[in-house]
């Protein structure tokens, strides 16, 4: 009568790195091919992830392979749980990148710059220039203070909040929560926004 030996995961990955054993990483990805799928259909779901999607199912092997390469056994986490989170984290980069770097036609570049709301540039220049006089005659200190900070410090960016947070000495919520209460009512009184 033939024994089956049942070699864990760690023994597994182990063969792989100090042997570059074929079979061992065959039996890892025939393992935990369930789990790297289930994670890809997780974060990757929708019509607008296909081609994303079908690229990480694509590179199943390889990203097993990685994963069992850079697996730490001394951090006290199974294999599964590793490769879980480092497919879940590769999704989640693939989105983020997805949405810094929007895809538009030529006809979109070559049209007059527009927001989402359908103001053009010079548009949201005279709402921004109308905000700020609202904020200096409406305001008290601390909020000219964030919304200062928050929109005239850097060159067409935001200041970050947990920036402004820590130069104004209160939580981040805090100083979401003032720039928040004087949009609000800077909407109420504009007819702008």
């Amino acid at each position: 009568m033939d024994t089956i030996t049942i070699v864990n995961d760690e023994e597994l990955i182990l063969r792989i790195k100090d042997d570059a054993d074929q079979d061992s990483l065959l039996e890892l990805i025939d393992r935990h091919s369930g789990i790297y799928h289930t994670m890809v259909d997780r974060f990757l779901s929708g019509p607008t992830n296909c081609s994303d999607k079908q690229n990480f199912l694509e590179d199943k092997s390889l990203a097993i392979y990685n994963s069992a390469i850079n697996f730490d056994p001394e951090r006290n986490t199974k294999f599964p749980t590793y490769l879980a989170n480092d497919t879940k984290w590769k999704c989640l980069n693939t989105l983020n990148k997805r949405k810094k770097f929007t895809q538009c036609s030529l006809s979109e570049v070559r049209s007059e710059p527009s927001s989402e709301n359908g103001m053009t540039s010079m548009q949201e220049q005279e709402v921004l220039s109308l905000f700020k006089s609202f904020v200096k005659q409406e305001c008290d200190e601390k909020t000219k203070k964030v919304i200062d900070m928050r929109y005239n410090q850097c060159l067409n960016k935001t200041t970050p909040w947990r920036i402004i947070a820590g130069k104004v000495g209160m939580s981040i919520q805090g100083t979401i929560n003032i720039h928040n209460r004087c949009l609000s009512q800077f909407k109420k009184v504009s007819n702008y926004v």
